[in-house]
């Protein structure tokens, strides 16, 4: 049996900025606004199991509201299952943050992060590689009155598979991204697809719908494919992904510096606290 030190997680995840409205010269009245954004992710018929598993989750919500109501919330849950005598591996795993607010100043915000993390799996000389996918990711954005309120929505579902076999050099093989933004108002709403030749999308279960422009966004996708590749050698190989999503909600006499300041030192940090904190317990396991 082969053993040796599990290698570092080297993976990173990018903080989708806040986006910060501009001051609107129109005097604030009663407003109503919803923004969700939400993913979920699946894998499935492995050809080879790994010999570690992780996932991990985290949720950050904050809201004020000095004139009106605001709510905001996020989910997220990970499993990674690795069944003995030829079963099925599979892994799954959804978030979902949500934000709503009426009235006349309020700020909302929630973000959610999922992953999964396969550990070494092993495949032999001239041997193949293989698993199913299925990805769905959901953006909406709603306003009642473009001059005082604004909503924002983003999301993304993306996955590596990295050659770990030297443990000190992790070297990315193939790679998938979906990700999508809405600015409600605004401009540079966009929904895209891009990964590495190994993987095949059907085209028969893949769908995108866009609606941009106007106080209601909507940004749809999903996504069935499947991963093949054919190595040389005996390979080491890591699979790590990850969702992240976040809604805003917000109204122009709440987007002061205090509400951007509390957000900045509270939510960044928080959630880099916790990244780190993944990552440590990825290190300290070996294979």
């Amino acid at each position: 049996m082969i053993t040796k030190q599990r290698p570092n997680l080297r993976f990173f995840l990018f903080a989708m900025p806040l986006m910060a409205g501009s001051a609107f010269l129109a005097t604030p009245s009663l407003a109503a606004t919803l923004a969700k954004s939400e993913a979920t992710f699946k894998l499935d018929n492995f050809s080879n199991n790994p010999i570690g598993v992780r996932t991990f989750t985290d949720t950050f919500t904050y809201t004020v509201a000095t004139s009106g109501n605001v709510t905001a919330s996020a989910n997220a849950n990970a499993s990674f299952i690795v069944n003995p005598l030829n079963l099925p591996t599979f892994a799954e795993n959804s978030s979902l943050s949500t934000a709503n607010g009426t009235g006349k100043s309020y700020f909302g915000l929630a973000q959610s992060i999922a992953g999964i993390i396969g550990y070494d799996f092993l495949v032999g000389e001239k041997e193949t590689f293989s698993f199913d996918f299925l990805a769905n990711l959901k953006l909406e954005t709603s306003i009642d009155t473009p001059k005082i309120e604004s909503a924002s929505s983003d999301g993304e579902i993306s996955f590596q598979l990295y050659n770990t076999t030297n443990t000190n050099n992790w070297i990315p093989l193939d790679f998938f991204t979906l990700s999508g933004k809405l600015k409600t108002p605004g401009t540079g709403d966009f929904l895209t697809l891009n990964h590495s030749g190994n993987l095949t999308v059907n085209p028969g279960n893949k769908s995108f719908e866009t609606s941009f422009g106007g106080n209601t966004e909507v940004a749809k996708a999903k996504v069935e494919g499947s991963y093949k590749r054919t190595f040389d050698s005996l390979t080491y190989l890591t699979l790590v992904e990850v969702k992240t999503n976040k809604a805003v909600v917000q109204t122009p006499e709440s987007s002061t510096t205090l509400a951007l300041l509390l957000f900045c030192l509270i939510g960044v940090g928080y959630g880099r606290n916790q990244v780190s904190e993944s990552i440590s317990r990825g290190k300290a396991q070996q294979r």
